[in-house]
């Protein structure tokens, strides 16, 4: 054999060589791309699993047994949230053993705050619920350390839909991979978590009806007596009354503000009425209240709610307006409206 058909012969045997080197390193990394992005789904998968999870075995039992209160044995109702404790305790847990890639580390550690503010939250209004239905003194001093704890759930739902949704989406859409909210576009991931069901849990003479207890902020522990509460009348922005019949355009910048008018329907004049706004639907959740000092009794009131960012402009939302319930309130259905906008 010549020296030039050797030759010949190892740059051929070189040649596959590198070939098979070259498919080698292409066939490893399409393996780990892929590894790469299944492992995100499925993180983004068991989040999202994991709130619609726990939203019916602690959420929905939790203000279903605050709810009924009224109706049971405080014993029997502690027992109730003391076990929703221990439910959100092994929730915890399970989201503490997620696969957790790389690209949702923090993600997950906001997910494991969140979820044990909720926990710590449950565990608050258990050791508080058998003192605020035992009517004694410290009754309405419990009932406002309930409401209290409902920041907890609140802070919670923040977290989850501030922090936790969008790192989730940057993580899927950084990696490649399609994904949305609404799941129209690939992976869904979860934007809310709906901790907290309504705000009107954040105030105490809200959570005392619920309870049929008073809370301390009313006058002498209980409402005068007579008719109390409101009607919601209309919501306009810029001079346009919004229609609960059909879809609002309403410029998103500047940050709107929502006119609402209400009538104080009852026999009293009430104090410190909140009134309150929340855009749901494209992205996170936007909130905005004001308090309004007096309402007359028989007399329309307006209350001014300015949004402090403008909304999403991706697409429909959800506006909801509530005009929340004051203490004796007991005809709540015409306190609020909901309607379907788009802002542009």
């Amino acid at each position: 054999m010549d020296q030039q058909t050797l030759l010949v012969r190892r740059l051929v045997a070189a040649g596959a060589v590198v070939l098979v080197v070259v498919l080698l390193v292409v066939l490893i990394k399409g393996c780990v791309d892929s590894g790469r992005e299944a492992a995100l789904k499925d993180y983004n998968r068991n989040v999202r699993t994991l709130v619609q999870q726990t939203r019916g075995d602690v959420t929905n039992q939790l203000f279903a047994a605050l709810g009924g209160a009224s109706s049971g044995q405080p014993t029997q109702v502690q027992e109730t949230i003391n076990q929703l404790t221990s439910v959100a305790d092994e929730e915890i847990a399970q989201a503490r053993g997620f696969d957790t890639p790389d690209a949702m580390k923090q993600a997950q550690s906001d997910l494991l705050l969140a979820l044990a503010l909720r926990r710590d939250g449950v565990a608050n209004v258990a050791d508080q619920i058998q003192t605020a239905l035992g009517g004694t003194a410290g009754a309405s001093d419990a009932v406002d350390k309930i409401a209290a704890q409902m920041q907890a759930f609140n802070a919670a739902d923040v977290i989850y839909s501030q922090r936790v949704a969008p790192l989730i989406l940057k993580g899927l859409k950084d990696n490649g991979i399609s994904a949305s909210y609404d799941g129209t576009a690939g992976e869904q991931v979860q934007p809310y978590a709906e901790l907290l069901p309504a705000i009107q849990w954040l105030s105490p003479d809200f959570v005392g009806n619920q309870l049929g207890a008073a809370a301390s902020s009313g006058s002498n522990g209980r409402p005068a007596p007579g008719l109390h509460g409101h009607s919601l009348d209309s919501v306009s922005v810029n001079g346009v009354n919004l229609s609960s019949s059909g879809s609002n355009q309403i410029p998103a910048s500047p940050p709107p503000t929502f006119t609402v008018n209400f009538t104080n329907g009852g026999n009293n004049d009430e104090t410190n009425v909140k009134v309150d706004v929340e855009i749901s639907g494209a992205g996170p959740a936007i909130r905005a209240q004001k308090v309004v000092p007096t309402t007359t009794a028989g007399q329309q009131a307006t209350a001014s709610v300015q949004l402090s960012q403008s909304p999403p402009t991706s697409g429909p939302v959800t506006i909801k307006v509530t005009v929340e319930p004051v203490p004796g309130e007991t005809k709540v259905d015409n306190n609020s409206a909901t309607y379907t906008a788009l802002f542009q």
